[in-house]
């Protein structure tokens, strides 16, 4: 049953009250081939800062501007953006009662999303949509199983969502080159 998901964002800061560009998470079945489900959300930068006062680093502006042009648009547009609240809120419904939630590292995108989640909604009395334990880390899992992310497609494309799909799709070839079924 595809009840985990992968989440991915692209920022302005490597810290937990970054400013969030874009985010990107799909709903999978480890066990599976492929993805279920894809959602792309892409919050309003200047509410993150105003309101909020999350965080746009020099060094992370000079870096995006080394990337491609494509992924300069992509992640820098104002493309369907929506206030950060409801962008919470949709990745909030999206996230709630999965079974594992994933990230390609443990100390990045969950964190950013948990921060994001706690300033957010401070009225909700849960306000992360699942508990820390649910938490994966795939950089361990890729070592462990002797896969690579770069063996799957092209190099990262710095569009959230097709990233999260790209790194759910390694998630499952580790799982079958470790021999893992469903118990």
């Amino acid at each position: 049953m595809a009840n985990d998901i992968m989440i991915d964002m692209e920022t302005l800061d490597t810290s937990p009250y970054c400013v969030i560009l874009t985010i990107g998470v799909v709903r999978f079945d480890p066990y599976g081939n492929g993805v279920a489900e894809r959602l792309e959300l892409r919050p309003t930068i200047d509410e993150q800062t105003e309101k909020y006062n999350r965080i746009i680093n020099d060094d992370t502006i000079r870096w995006w501007g080394e990337q491609s042009p494509e992924a300069l648009e992509e992640a820098m547009s104002d493309r369907d953006r929506i206030s950060f609240a409801e962008c919470l809120e949709q990745l909030y419904q999206f996230g709630w009662n999965r079974r594992a939630v994933w990230s390609n590292g443990a100390a990045f995108d969950v964190v950013v999303a948990e921060t994001a989640f706690r300033q957010v909604f401070t009225d909700k009395p849960h306000p992360i949509p699942c508990p820390l334990y649910t938490f994966r880390d795939t950089r361990t899992l890729y070592e462990i199983a002797g896969v690579k992310l770069k063996d799957v497609g092209h190099v990262t494309t710095h569009r959230a969502v097709d990233d999260a799909e790209r790194q759910a799709v390694v998630v499952q070839q580790a799982y079958r080159k470790l021999g893992l079924s469903k118990q």
